[in-house]
């Protein structure tokens, strides 16, 4: 607000004017009133703020301190501005001014939202040629993982508890739980996890297992398993591994029965023996030979020709204008009779190989969704560790990582040179390893979740270049396949050897250190050992 200063002298003696002691007015004048001449609020702002203080101050003082932790913990997450839509669910509750919500309820289960993520909600249109109001084009926050990721990885340094996801007692966004002194992670920060959805998970309770969930609620197996990792059915009583092999049990497609029409599949499970290597290759040139049909008849091309010249009769060929053909009734007799011992081997051996296939199928779906410990599950689907770190058992003497939080605050310096009459110092190098939380393009920097709490890890840009880069492959066919993404991708781990420099980290080596490169991705966790990549992968 723009000041009149020329009245502020008339303001000044109306005020002395009416105080009852002229030095006590010049007092106030001179501590209270004379500062704000330069900058202070109107008073409906001023009002605003004031009602947040004292809110504030109610919930330090009145409700336990998993309140205020829980409401803290909302707004370094970015919480509250996942709940700002353009419309709310009958009964939602948007969590924008976290301190009036947990004074106004002591059961905050009924956060909820309705906008699907990053669904465009509203168009612009004129809903009355009289109006000159127009509804606004919104759209829904994404949810920011790393941010949600940093605030709760600070939190748990300061000794906060964070418990997984419950599918009964979510919000949309944390809740704190008094019983257990916990705040329990709310179900829009799931990954894969939309708005929509967590609507429908909360409307829909109780759940008594994972069927009466999946009858209750349309979700699909990539959500599901999302959901499975964050521990969200933890509660039902069965370990998280458990669980996730029931999930995977119910979507695999079982075989029940098996024929030649299952040969494919045999095939590419390995469940034809040695013996029936020739039938195998007929069955290869069954399929090749059908791709090559020209009415009744099947035409041989030098590839198909070789084939049945070394094995079958040819008097049963003849050319028409330059084209080797075979008559479809001739090769199916052919073909029928040479699969008989396939079907008499499929027969005797059913029942075991329908168990080798489908356990077979059962690992596929495994290996496609359920890959890595429970740790890096909780990493993939909630951005933080209620286990262990994925790095806690590795032997950190041998990789020489330490604790950042021991680093003096500014580097050390281990030997000066002298260059050109000049004195360089060279400082004494660190190393510490984590998993990516989030990055920061702008500031080329990361966030870095280690064993000892969150680090800021600033990055010269030519580095943060280097290691951010994705790098792709370019397809004969003129398209791009990627070989290796960013090392900085979220859940990456890495080895980064450097100085720390007040709170942040900075990556940093020389010629002749020991530490032949500054970012090294831990590629495997083996108990106490890791498996580094030290080079980025090189385009082709």
């Amino acid at each position: 607000m723009k000041k009149k200063m020329d009245q502020i002298p008339e303001l000044k003696e109306q005020f002395l004017n009416n105080c009852p002691n002229h030095n006590f007015g010049e007092y106030v004048w001179e501590t209270t009133m004379g500062p704000q001449m330069g900058y202070s609020f109107a008073l409906p702002h001023s009002l605003a703020y004031s009602f947040v203080g004292i809110q504030t101050l109610v919930l330090a003082t009145e409700y336990p301190s998993i309140y205020w932790n829980c409401a803290c913990l909302i707004t370094n997450s970015g919480g509250n501005e996942d709940a700002e839509d353009e419309e709310e669910s009958k009964d939602a509750r948007t969590p924008s001014n976290c301190i009036s919500e947990f004074i106004s309820v002591s059961k905050m289960d009924n956060l909820e939202n309705s906008n699907e993520e990053g669904e465009e909600e509203d168009e612009e249109n004129d809903e009355d040629e009289d109006s000159s109001i127009l509804k606004k084009k919104k759209k829904a926050r994404n949810t920011n993982y790393g941010k949600i990721a940093t605030a709760i990885g600070t939190m748990q340094y300061t000794g906060i508890s964070v418990s997984p996801p419950d599918i009964n007692k979510s919000s949309f966004t944390f809740i704190p739980d008094i019983d257990n002194d916990t705040i329990i992670y709310g179900i829009k920060g799931i990954n894969r996890i939309g708005n929509e959805l967590v609507n429908e998970i909360i409307n829909n309770r109780p759940y008594s297992s994972i069927k009466d969930f999946l009858s209750k609620v349309k979700v699909n197996k990539p959500q599901m398993v999302s959901l499975i990792k964050s521990g969200s059915f933890d509660k039902f009583g069965n370990s998280r591994e458990e669980v996730m092999n029931q999930y995977i049990d119910l979507i695999t497609e079982k075989k029940q029965r098996l024929t030649l029409q299952n040969m494919k599949m045999l095939i590419e499970h390995g469940l034809i023996p040695e013996e029936l290597n020739f039938e195998v290759k007929v069955f290869n040139f069954n399929k090749y030979l059908k791709k090559c049909k020209t009415g009744d008849n099947y035409y041989l091309d030098e590839i198909a020709y070789r084939f049945y010249e070394n094995n079958y009769d040819l008097d049963l060929l003849w050319y028409e204008e330059d084209t080797c053909l075979i008559s479809q009734k001739d090769w199916d007799k052919i073909y029928k009779k040479q699969m008989d011992p396939v079907r008499e081997y499929i027969k005797e051996n059913s029942s075991q190989l329908l168990n080798k296939l489908n356990l077979e199928l059962f690992n596929e779906n495994w290996s496609k969704y359920c890959t890595g410990s429970i740790s890096k599950w909780e990493m993939d689907s909630i951005s933080f560790y209620y286990h262990d770190h994925e790095l806690a058992n590795i032997d950190e003497n041998a990789y020489d990582i330490c604790d950042f939080t021991e680093l003096p605050e500014n580097p050390e310096i281990d030997k000066i040179i002298t260059i050109r009459g000049k004195d360089i110092p060279l400082f004494k190098l660190h190393r510490i390893a984590g998993t990516v939380l989030d990055k920061n393009k702008t500031k080329n920097s990361i966030t870095l979740l280690t064993n000892y709490g969150v680090v800021n890890v600033k990055i010269y840009q030519s580095q943060f270049a280097k290691y951010d880069k994705q790098i792709s492959q370019k397809l004969p066919d003129g398209k791009k396949k990627i070989i290796e993404k960013s090392w900085f991708s979220k859940g990456n781990k890495l080895l980064i050897t450097g100085i720390r420099r007040g709170d942040s980290f900075i990556p940093k080596k020389y010629s002749n250190s020991k530490y032949k490169e500054v970012i090294e991705l831990i590629d495997k966790v083996d108990n106490n050992y890791i498996s580094l990549i030290s080079q980025r992968t090189e385009e082709e």
